[in-house]
């Protein structure tokens, strides 16, 4: 029996709990601690911590030299409480989410029609989000999302048509990392961003952020509209509809740029569990992708691949007009 495999929790759980106590933020390549200094710092008992700090040795987290602990080269960026490593280690690992996994099973039985996130927490997942009271995880989520955005970035603007743009708002593009990308490289561009936000409107960074609903409205008459990793988040038939509001807002002369991953065919990852768990969610087919377009009354005029990846799939960029 690969026991290896009904483990594996154990160094997700263990991960989580390093990060969590902060140990990380004492340490570097260069800087080391003692176990009594960082039990100190950590306010954890002695013993027990460095029984931790073993594991993560082993797991070549650390590294240790005389009497102190360091952090590896590879897991370095744990000493920045916003680098991407940190937040998403903080945001995956997180309890919420985590706990969320024991309803998965329960969530695949007909006739539920409720994701695992929303069988434990009783309310969906960007309802919890945007709940007043959990605002920690959601400017986890944000700055999280924001990093990812980061790392697509430079391969976005190398292939986005943008020439006669004036105009372009980003559909649920969170803290706006984008857009500022965007503004970079193209200042002449007037950039908006729609998303949850606690605010009406608000100007930021030469930037415009505007409170709003997807499935509601979406703002009219811009040059561009983009879609960035948001369509993966929901089942078809909300996908389509925010699809469809995108078509009432765009004018007959304006373009709608969707940047998501394509799954490959006979292609299965745990990311596919991962976003079903919360959100009923799901990657697709460029062949789900044409067929949405075309409920939404839209027409896929390029598709342009972006020569990055991640594990959970390859990125696309599709160019998309009424």
């Amino acid at each position: 029996m690969p026991l290896n495999i009904i483990t594996a929790y154990r160094k997700s759980n263990a991960l989580f709990a390093f990060v969590d106590s902060k140990a990380p933020l004492y340490l570097s390549t260069e800087k080391g601690k003692t176990v009594e200094q960082l039990a100190r710092l950590c306010n954890v008992y002695q013993d027990r911590f460095h029984s931790l700090l073993n594991y993560m040795k082993k797991l070549n987290i650390l590294i240790k030299k005389e009497d102190k602990f360091y952090l590896t080269e590879q897991w370095a960026s744990l000493n920045d409480q916003n680098s991407f490593e940190t937040l998403y280690i903080k945001f995956e690992l997180d309890p919420v989410f985590w706990n969320t996994w024991s309803q998965y099973s329960s969530s695949l039985k007909k006739p539920n029609k409720k994701s695992a996130f929303e069988l434990t927490h009783h309310e969906s997942f960007f309802d919890y989000l945007n709940n007043e009271k959990h605002k920690d995880i959601k400017t986890t989520f944000d700055n999280l999302m924001g990093e990812m955005t980061n790392k697509t970035n430079n391969h976005i603007i190398d292939y986005i048509p943008l020439d006669g743009i004036k105009t372009f708002i980003d559909i649920g593009g969170g803290v706006g990392n984008f857009v500022k990308n965007i503004k970079t490289h193209h200042p002449h561009i007037q950039c908006h961003v729609m998303d949850q936000y606690n605010f009406t409107k608000k100007e930021s960074e030469e930037i415009t952020f505007i409170n709003g609903d997807f499935f509601s409205e979406i703002p009219s008459s811009y040059d561009a509209y983009s879609i960035k990793n948001v369509l993966d988040d929901w089942p078809d038939d909300q996908a389509i509809d925010i699809l469809k509001n995108c078509h009432t807002a765009m004018r007959d002369d304006s373009v709608l740029y969707l940047i998501d991953i394509i799954k490959e065919p006979h292609e299965a990852t745990s990311f596919d569990l991962y976003i079903d768990t919360l959100l009923l969610g799901r990657r697709r087919y460029q062949s789900d992708f044409e067929f949405m377009v075309k409920q939404a009354g839209l027409s896929i005029k390029n598709i342009y691949n972006l020569n990055f990846s991640t594990e959970n799939g390859n990125y696309y960029l599709f160019e998309i007009k009424r």
